[in-house]
């Protein structure tokens, strides 16, 4: 995981093409603008033109994936022990024409989707489907809004300029405060960005690659039904998630609870989801999230979307947009859900939180109203 890998190989040619092509202009055309090389840096290694359409490059697929591996294979045929027709690389962006049932790995058997990417197949596990989105960079901002990044991958930049030092690789679906607007000499547009653990850091990001989330995207859901009647039931057995109204299930989700990791002398770290009787403690629409130390396993996620808390530990149920791979055990104890589904959670469980809210912690006086949240098996 150190060694500097290129950032994506791209299918220039036609739907289901059976080789892929390097894409030369993937690489350094803007780093290397005024005939000076240079080296953005980046807490991943990857080389890419960060003003590409991935969509014109891979001819306008139904949809795209983004890798969240270092190496996946793409295969021949919808079998895990089929050959090899290349590998693909962490944050390479590929296309996806059809979701298929195939022989799923051995330590996957819960999931058994493959995605057919033109030139064979790939398990789903580790590609995050998403979309390509350009926005027009907004005028004014008032109090600034939400945004959420649009497009596959886009880059924080420490200064609001293409040829700066970046350091996060920001993933689509990641959510962010939007807090200002600067433009570059030749007009492109950036936005500052709130990083919720060091609010005074200098986040940018080119505006073209932020969607702004309408205030009408916080709206709840069943506002009308008593708060007594609705409660969240998590099961680890069968990894589900069910949203009740009363006896009547109005929502379910597929999900990856907790689990146990070891550490470098092969100690077991049980991080299992925390069972019994909880409630909404505290929701977020973005959280950057840390940890994994203790057992060499570290993760820094910013823009964490839809957090739905419910321990004092920190347990959450969010979105998740560094792995596909629902139906068994392995998180660091939160509640994984794909980002769309966490965002449904977020509107429906109560308390109600206003637009304008980083953070919203249930007090006392609400205590009664908030959603109960149960886990078990």
């Amino acid at each position: 995981m150190t060694s500097a890998l290129s950032r994506r190989t791209a299918l220039k040619a036609a739907a289901l093409t059976a080789t892929a092509l390097f894409a030369p202009r993937l690489s350094r055309s803007v780093m290397a603008q005024d005939g000076e090389p240079f080296d953005p840096g980046g807490r991943v290694k990857v080389d890419y033109d960060e003003t590409v359409s991935f969509n014109e490059l891979l001819n306008n697929p139904p949809m795209l994936g983004r890798s969240e591996s270092w190496r996946l294979r793409i295969i021949k045929e919808l079998d895990e022990r089929s050959d090899t027709v290349r590998t693909v690389k962490y944050d390479e962006v590929l296309p996806i024409y059809q979701a298929l049932h195939g022989v799923a790995p051995a330590a996957l058997d819960h999931n058994d989707i493959y995605f057919d990417v033109g030139e064979g197949y790939i398990h789903s596990s580790y590609v995050v489907p998403v979309r390509e989105m350009f926005q027009e960079p907004e005028e004014t901002f008032d109090k600034g809004f939400w945004g959420e990044i649009s497009v596959p991958t886009s880059w924080q930049h420490w200064e609001p300029k293409l040829r700066s030092r970046r350091y996060f690789d920001l993933a689509y679906g990641t959510v962010y405060r939007v807090i200002d607007r600067v433009n570059e000499v030749d007009g492109r547009a950036w936005y500052r960005i709130v990083n919720d653990l060091s609010p005074s850091d200098e986040w940018w990001v080119q505006a073209a690659h932020v969607r702004r989330i309408p205030k009408s995207d916080f709206d709840p859901i069943s506002p009308d039904v008593p708060p007594k009647d609705k409660q969240v039931i998590i099961s680890i057995g069968d990894q589900l998630l069910h949203c009740l109204e009363g006896e009547r299930v109005v929502f379910s989700t597929r999900i990856a609870s907790g689990a146990s990791f070891f550490d470098a002398q092969g100690q077991a770290h049980a991080f299992g989801t925390p069972w019994g009787d909880h409630y909404a403690l505290r929701k977020s629409p973005s959280r950057h999230m840390i940890g994994g130390e203790l057992i060499d396993d570290i993760y820094d996620l910013p823009g964490v979307p839809w957090c739905t808390f419910f321990t004092d530990s920190g347990a959450a149920i969010h979105g998740t947009y560094w792995h596909n791979d629902y139906g068994h055990p392995r998180s660091h104890g939160c509640v994984n859900v794909t980002s769309d589904a966490a965002k449904w959670i977020y509107r429906w469980v109560n308390p109600v939180t206003g637009y304008e809210v980083d953070a919203y912690y249930t007090p006392g006086e609400q205590r009664s109203i908030a959603t109960s949240i149960s886990v078990g098996l």
